[in-house]
């Protein structure tokens, strides 16, 4: 009982934060296998510990991250942009949530996909604040011109955040 009483916050907490697909609405043509990619890719973006496990979703060696005017090239590249606006050090965590998903365009080759939603930033002390964001992601197709929307696939060739507003962290919208 008393195991129960002092695991029972930990676990609250763990569904409290991370990546939330309530809202999630996939418009015509986003295929279905899209919206677990997003979560597993979310969730390791969120996941200030991760690093290979967060770009092992991008091509090798070209695979990009923009986040406004900030560019990424590469794992190692990428890695550094994401410690930067999330600090392996934990005071600061995310929370995506995805609303309306659309295909932005396609190629016999890749697929691009236009997410928008509202991400939220807690920092230890109790301080919450949320940002709306609109981001594309181009995931490359197979051979067979299927998406190829998987898991540490190396399949995502741009992550490109190019709306987040208010544009700095923490913001003056409270969650």
């Amino acid at each position: 009982m008393k195991a129960c009483k002092v695991l029972l916050p930990f676990t609250l907490l763990g569904t409290a934060l991370g990546v939330d697909m309530a809202r999630y609405q996939a418009g015509s043509g986003v295929d279905a296998s899209f919206e677990p990619f997003l979560e597993s890719l979310y969730a390791f973006a969120e996941d200030h510990t991760s690093t290979d496990t967060f770009t092992d979703f991008f091509v090798p060696d070209t695979g990009r991250l923009i986040v406004l005017e900030n560019t990424a090239e590469g794992p190692d590249a990428i890695v550094k942009l994401k410690q930067a606006l999330l600090p392996t050090t934990g005071e600061k965590q995310w929370n995506h949530l995805p609303n309306a998903t659309t295909v932005h365009s396609e190629t016999s080759t890749e697929k691009i996909y236009n997410v928008l939603g509202v991400i939220q930033s807690r920092f230890d002390g109790g301080n919450c604040s949320v940002a709306y964001y609109s981001s594309r992601f181009t995931v490359l197709k197979d051979s067979n011109g299927k998406v190829r929307n998987e898991a540490h696939s190396g399949s995502l060739v741009l992550y490109d955040d190019y709306v987040v507003d208010p544009p700095h962290s923490p913001t003056n919208i409270p969650c």
